[in-house]
């Protein structure tokens, strides 16, 4: 695409993120630090190396359950009402969440009343109690957000798929159950709080008005230095094995929409190769002008939703694909979805093509970080992952330097439709085509 002409040349995007200070308490705990003063708040996050993924057998949810009741279970100082009311009048807030591969736990706090609120952080990840009623109470709200987990069927279709692909009893695909989540005891919870939420496990970041780089790591050190704890010994994952061929799985719903959603195998974590797959994806699913939204939606008007996307996992991930089309259009919406992802590992991309989705990437990227906060937890985030110290500085040039060989490279690897799985959630008497046409058809039950 040229420039009108007299108008200057724009040059290549420049990003050079400040680093922060890294640094390890006396008791293990790593801690990223970047002072920022523009305004009296400081932001702290901790990623604890934990996860759903392992959970234990029998008590998928425990982790989660786990976290959700640091902040509402109350601590050795604070009952759970305590805590809100004092929170409320210093205007913090503190949470802790757990997802897959990851559990968090953050706090934000006004400058004048950081140590107050530090205190009332640090008693939440070091000495949880568990209410009981807040126990119960919990379980209770989770397994009514199990009975409505398939009010949405655009995000159960995309549950299900990633369930069936890995398969549902490994972590990748299992999810909770009503079984697994009344199994959870008191005792589970305290034992799964003091496997993982150790110094020894944890990166912390924080950024704000904090004062000094040294007054604030004496101020972690006070509260969290008579911490004990290694890190925490996980179960080895076992490894993703995927059978070869097309797999098709329908979900009988009554729906206004049919939900279509392919996955295929993507890339272990660090792989080199995620650099083109990103721009393929741009290519591919990433916005209005992707290949996706311009032919599915635009051309051929069959979806309003439609994008591709990749997530990388220490194992294989997946690259996935979702459309949501009226009924009578799932077959010809999931035949355009597998020839637009075949197409990609046909040909060369155009120069042009690949110029813009690389710079549709690196320009969005280095708008990801508005504040200080936000690239210092992205630099924890890296280092809690196992990236190098300068993935985060690299990341645009490597962009930049996937040209179309590259990304026909990945795609012919990684976008090739013929071994992927195809989930449809619908009504399959109003399709207009049976999806056995695209491959042998599992019937799964709603659940």
């Amino acid at each position: 695409m040229s420039l009108p002409a007299g108008l200057p040349a724009i040059g290549a995007v420049s990003f050079a993120p400040p680093r922060g200070r890294r640094a390890v308490l006396s008791n293990g705990l790593t801690v990223h630090l970047m002072k920022d003063a523009t305004l009296p708040v400081v932001h702290l996050t901790a990623f604890v190396r934990a996860g759903k993924m392992h959970d234990p057998a029998g008590r998928t949810g425990l982790g989660e359950l786990t976290a959700r009741l640091l902040r509402d279970g109350g601590t050795e100082n604070y009952t759970p009402e305590a805590m809100d009311r004092r929170l409320e009048l210093l205007a913090a807030s503190v949470d802790s969440n757990m997802g897959v591969e990851e559990a968090r736990a953050d706090l934000t706090a006004l400058t004048k009343d950081l140590d107050a609120a530090l205190h009332i952080y640090a008693d939440m990840l070091m000495r949880p109690v568990f209410d009981p009623e807040k126990v119960k109470f919990k379980i209770a709200e989770s397994l009514e957000v199990l009975r409505r987990r398939n009010d949405d069927p655009g995000r159960a279709a995309v549950r299900e798929a990633l369930r069936a692909f890995y398969g549902a009893g490994h972590p990748y695909g299992w999810r909770s159950e009503p079984a697994t989540l009344r199994a959870v005891s008191r005792d589970d919870l305290r034992a799964c709080h003091a496997a993982h939420y150790r110094p020894g496990n944890i990166i912390l970041a924080a950024a704000g008005d904090f004062g000094t780089e040294e007054e604030m790591l004496a101020r972690l050190e006070d509260k969290f230095g008579g911490w004990k704890g290694g890190p925490a010994v996980f179960s080895p994952i076992p490894p993703v094995t995927l059978p070869a061929g097309r797999r098709v799985v329908h979900i009988q719903k009554d729906a206004q929409q049919a939900s279509i959603v392919l996955v295929l195998k993507g890339l272990r974590r660090h792989d080199p190769l995620e650099y083109p797959l990103t721009v393929a994806n741009e290519m591919l699913g990433g916005g209005l002008s992707s290949r996706l939204a311009s032919e599915i939606r635009s051309r051929r008007g069959l979806a309003y939703t439609v994008y591709s996307y990749s997530a990388k996992k220490p194992d294989y991930g997946y690259t996935l694909g979702f459309c949501g089309t009226a009924p009578n259009t799932a077959g010809r919406a999931a035949e355009e979805l597998l020839r637009q992802f075949a197409l990609m590992a046909a040909a060369e991309p155009g120069a042009e093509e690949t110029a813009l989705a690389r710079d549709a990437i690196v320009n969005s990227f280095v708008f990801r970080f508005p504040t200080a906060f936000d690239l210092i937890a992205e630099r924890a985030a890296y280092e809690y992952y196992g990236y190098p110290a300068d993935y985060l500085d690299g990341y645009a040039a490597n962009i930049s330097a996937a040209g179309p060989a590259e990304v026909l490279a990945a795609s012919r690897r990684l976008l090739d439709p013929a071994d992927a799985l195809l989930l449809v959630i619908g009504d399959a008497a109003k399709f207009d085509r049976p999806l056995s046409d695209f491959g042998p058809v599992t019937e799964q039950a709603e659940d």
